[in-house]
């Protein structure tokens, strides 16, 4: 199989597990030394960037901190997948060697508030062999923070 058809072959594995609120799929998926890097915050850095701004001084996106590793991930994504009627759509894959781009529409209604959540991201993934050892997440954070966060 070449590089290109094992990236995208994992790209559309993390969908279906994702997809089909498959834990140990993804666990099978992320290498031991996995980490999810969720982009506010520079390549590396863990630390998460206050907000500055009046109305959302004191408030921020409900992580911790912007780096996980893969037991973290699992936690997290457990956790997501009680949300009803979740899903993310995979538009495209651009991969080369050991590194893909993909454009996905993720889904969902917050049943606490009943907001629609239909977030546009941008993955890039790494892997090592068969599995992932990055999955950095770009996406509307202010989307993010209307549907789950704000009152």
């Amino acid at each position: 199989m070449s590089d290109y058809d094992l990236m995208r072959s994992i790209a559309h594995e993390f969908v279906a597990a994702c997809n089909g609120r498959d834990l140990e799929r993804l666990d099978r998926l992320f290498h031991a030394d996995f980490r999810w890097h969720i982009a506010v915050t520079d390549h590396g850095d863990p630390q998460l960037r206050p907000l500055h701004s009046h109305l959302l001084r004191g408030l921020n996106m409900p992580w911790e901190k912007a780096i996980y590793t893969k037991a973290e991930t699992l936690d997290i994504f457990s956790r997501l997948f009680t949300i009803p009627q979740f899903s993310v759509d995979l538009r495209s894959v651009i991969a080369n060697e050991d590194r893909a781009a993909l454009e996905l529409v993720g889904n969902g209604v917050n049943p606490a508030n009943n907001r629609r959540y239909d977030n546009l991201y941008c993955y890039i993934f790494e892997r090592r062999g068969d599995q992932l050892v990055l999955f950095r997440e770009y996406q509307d954070t202010l989307l993010l923070f209307d549907v789950w966060v704000a009152e």
